[in-house]
């Protein structure tokens, strides 16, 4: 029997946070913080699915805090964009940080999803 004491692990180095706020009864905004990327993107789709379902709901991204945006990130927010068009639900998102407005800009999908400075400037 070992005496050492217990160790510790690290919390992972590619983390997202992904808090869901109503706004009003068909309005919701998702603020998304940390690393999107292939270990972390499934959070994000996870809280999306539910509210793309509804044809009159307004689901609102706010991506200023996502530090790194990569490929399978890149396509949960094109999956989420297909689905909302699909159901009737409107995507749009909000004040997205360099590295996300890089990468949109670079792949065009810029020139697809709607983005707004902030959730009151996004339509409702």
């Amino acid at each position: 029997m070992s005496s050492d004491p217990p160790t510790s692990h690290p919390r992972p180095a590619t983390a997202v946070d992904v808090q869901v706020r109503t706004l009003a009864p068909d309005r919701r905004l998702v603020t998304v913080s940390g690393q999107l990327d292939l270990h972390t993107a499934h959070g994000l789709a996870d809280a999306l699915e539910p509210l793309l379902g509804r044809n009159d709901q307004a689901v609102l991204v706010d991506l200023s805090g996502v530090t790194f945006l990569d490929s399978t990130g890149l396509t949960c927010l094109i999956t989420a964009y297909r689905t909302a068009r699909a159901t009737g639900a409107r995507l749009a998102l909000i004040a997205p940080s360099r590295p996300v407005r890089t990468m949109l800009q670079l792949t065009g999908v810029d020139k697809v999803l709607d983005t707004y400075p902030s959730p009151e400037a996004a339509p409702h």
